[in-house]
């Protein structure tokens, strides 16, 4: 991107304290460590850390501007001054946004965005030059970093966007403009701030507020509560799904731990897909990545030809091995809905025993107890041999699990407890799932083991 202090104080509403208003930007960090020559630092006034501290050193490290909420100057500086620095970055890339007419296809659900989101972007990349989000850079401040990466020879932008409390899709929709949409599900996630899944529901139906007629939202045939909005809609609607009806639908489905191969059945034919990712939750993102990529005028078998390709991002659902074990990674965060879905594939995998390694679950409010119960239950049914359950929610998770005739459970209060049992249990032929919200760092176990193993 390439923007002017002037121009972005105008698109944010800021007053130019002090330096030149012709200075150059050509992009922004939240991250003083990150600050260099052409960029604009973004000070955040978090809960414990406010980075107004850390002005006076990204000058040092030669950065073009920086945002302020303070009305101070400082020698030799550019400074805007604004009311609120997150705001500011949302205006002043909703402004460079508005210079594309590109197609922006915005990604969300409770959970799968990110996985969603790459293989979507790996589908229509076969056929344009695509910018997508990197990682899972989908919040209130990554999303607008994430749009400001546009520049001119991108034909298309494939965006993440994940929202926690109500009124943030909104926000988010006011930056990124997506006109293409993509909904994944609608689980529990966030069900603490959102109360009922019809909210939530709701709220991310907002990614669509800035459609036109030409626009297109994909959704989950599978999930009921999206089913119930297809063709309801004042623009197109696209089903994607392994239900009959789906208009992008998998026949002759194969699936096993390591990917799956199916006929997609589309609107304008059928072909063969096979994708090197495990569970049907895949074989749906693949779906939606083909319809996607057909909307945007690639054609569908070379979308299916990238996604054959396709590989799965860090601790998502990631295949390792050592010492004879193999390890599905998917240590990156939790849900109910994931848990299941991860759960279902360690069932598909051929082992001697299954190992499921599921610490506690976040943001579940009243439903907390019985979400991790339900967790438990799920893993006795997949026939998981040995459940170490993690966390102060592990005893909730072990009497699901117990409940519905589950072998051995065991609790652990945390991670090294739990890698000190498994290094202790484990053998060749074994498998495991390891699997927990983010601020679980259940990836811990798995570094653990993988050191230890091999």
């Amino acid at each position: 991107m390439q923007m002017t202090v002037r121009e972005i104080a105008e698109a944010c509403g800021g007053k130019l304290l002090c330096g030149e208003g012709e200075t150059v930007v050509t992009g922004f960090v939240t991250d003083s460590r990150q600050a260099g020559p052409g960029l604009m630092f973004v000070p955040v006034v978090g809960e414990k850390v406010d980075a107004h501290r850390f002005i006076g050193q990204v000058f040092e490290a030669g950065a073009a501007a920086s945002f302020t909420q303070r009305e101070e100057t400082l020698p030799g500086a550019t400074l805007i001054w604004v009311e609120d620095t997150v705001t500011a970055l949302q205006k002043a890339a909703a402004a460079w946004r508005s210079r594309f007419s590109i197609p922006v296809v915005g990604i969300t659900g409770s959970v799968g965005k990110t996985t969603t989101k790459e293989m979507v972007a790996l589908a229509v990349s076969a056929g344009k030059n695509v910018m997508k989000t990197l990682g899972n850079a989908n919040s209130q401040i990554g999303l607008p970093l994430t749009v400001c990466r546009l520049e001119p020879e991108h034909e298309a932008a494939v965006v993440e966007m994940g929202v926690s409390m109500p009124g943030e899709m909104e926000r988010l929709c006011a930056v990124a403009r997506p006109n293409f949409a993509v909904m994944t599900n609608i689980g529990i996630s966030h069900i603490e701030y959102m109360k009922t899944q019809e909210n939530i529901r709701a709220q991310k139906f907002h990614i669509t507020d800035a459609f036109t007629k030409d626009s297109v939202l994909f959704l989950n045939q599978d999930d009921p509560l999206l089913r119930e909005l297809k063709g309801t809609c004042p623009f197109h609607t696209v089903g994607f799904g392994l239900c009959e009806d789906a208009d992008y639908r998998a026949e002759q489905l194969e699936s096993d731990g390591e990917g799956s191969s199916f006929v997609c059945v589309t609107p304008n034919g059928s072909l063969p897909v096979t994708v090197p990712a495990p569970g049907l939750h895949n074989v749906r993102n693949a779906l939606a990545a083909i319809a996607v990529a057909e909307a945007l005028g690639v054609r569908a078998e070379d979308a299916a030809r990238a996604l054959a390709g396709y590989v799965p991002p860090a601790m998502r659902q990631q295949i390792r091995r050592a010492g004879g074990v193999t390890i599905l990674d998917d240590t990156y965060n939790a849900s109910p809905d994931s848990v299941n879905g991860a759960l279902d594939i360690l069932a598909s995998m051929q082992a001697e025993r299954r190992f499921a390694v599921l610490a506690d679950m976040f943001e579940l409010g009243e439903r907390t107890r019985q979400a991790h119960a339900e967790v438990g239950e799920h893993a006795a049914r997949c026939g998981v041999d040995v459940l170490a359950a993690v966390g102060e929610q592990a005893s909730a998770m072990l009497e699901g699990y117990h409940h519905a005739g589950g072998n051995q459970g065991v609790a652990f209060g945390d991670n090294q407890s739990a890698a000190a049992f498994l290094k202790e249990n484990l053998r060749s032929g074994d498998a495991m799932l390891v699997k927990g919200s983010r601020g679980m760092k259940t990836d811990e176990i798995v570094q653990s083991l993988l050191q230890t193993l091999e």
